[in-house]
């Protein structure tokens, strides 16, 4: 069948789902779309931890894409399999978010750890090294550092932590001279590097992670992944660099 006709093929589905709310229809569209969910579920596993099942991301990307055949105007000229991608990346994000990926015993140390640092911030007004901390707690360096690494490697990193007064999608701008685009249309940015954040790497995102949310320095983020310090150097400006390629290959969805 020619591209045209299965183009007009596909609007009359549409016609017949939106406007006489053909359950046929609507099984169709789904069927039809499914592999986007599987790409989209597929992309997300190879960042998330073992115990979290394709199939459990599927269900959620299902949940996405059907979302998305009620919301979509399909008289607009909008490519759906676009639209749909974002909803049923967007619905497995918030299904993994609300997930808790650690140990009981991993998460009440944690707490200590955030706590510990809380109360050296308000009395000194930085955030402690980790020799700092471990001697607050009274547990070893090496301790910290395995603490800092079981929590952020499995953390999604929020474009709105900061660093000092400055948040990460501001450390990533580009001049704005060169790119208004970003300080006009933050939100739209805001989204689009929380979408290249989750395609780092693990490494190189949790040395965003460690270096903007906890304001850990190089050296200390070396010992944490038991790496050298230009190795971690080297490791920031990738990630860097990669999240601001991504950030402009994508500045045509910012305008």
């Amino acid at each position: 069948m020619p591209l045209a006709d299965k183009e007009v093929a596909e609007i009359e589905l549409w016609r017949e789902f939106k406007e006489n709310d053909s359950q046929a229809a609507r099984q169709e569209l789904i069927i039809k779309y499914l592999p986007q969910v599987k790409y989209q579920a597929g992309r997300l596993k190879m960042i998330v931890p073992d115990f979290i099942e394709q199939d459990d991301l599927e269900s959620y990307g299902v949940i996405g894409l059907i979302d998305a055949l009620y919301k979509f105007d399909y008289r607009k000229g909008i490519k759906f399999k676009t639209y749909a991608s974002r909803r049923i990346r967007g619905e497995i994000i918030d299904y993994l978010r609300k997930l808790d990926w650690l140990p009981h015993s991993v998460r009440r140390e944690g707490k200590q750890l955030k706590s510990a640092a809380d109360r050296f911030f308000q009395k000194y007004g930085r955030r402690p090294s980790v020799d700092e901390l471990a001697t607050a707690l009274n547990i070893s360096k090496e301790k910290v550092s395995k603490l800092y690494y079981q929590i952020y490697s499995s953390q999604w990193v929020s474009v709105h932590e900061e660093i000092g007064d400055v948040e990460l999608l501001d450390l990533l701008k580009e001049d704005q001279k060169s790119q208004p685009e970003v300080v006009y249309h933050r939100k739209n940015s805001e989204r689009l590097l929380s979408e290249a954040i989750e395609h780092l790497n693990e490494s190189e995102r949790l040395v965003i992670s460690l270096y903007y949310y906890e304001g850990l320095t190089q050296a200390e983020i070396a010992e944490v992944m038991e790496l050298s310090s230009a190795r971690v150097s080297q490791l920031h400006k990738k990630a860097i660099y990669r999240l601001r390629g991504s950030l402009a290959r994508k500045k045509e969805q910012l305008l």
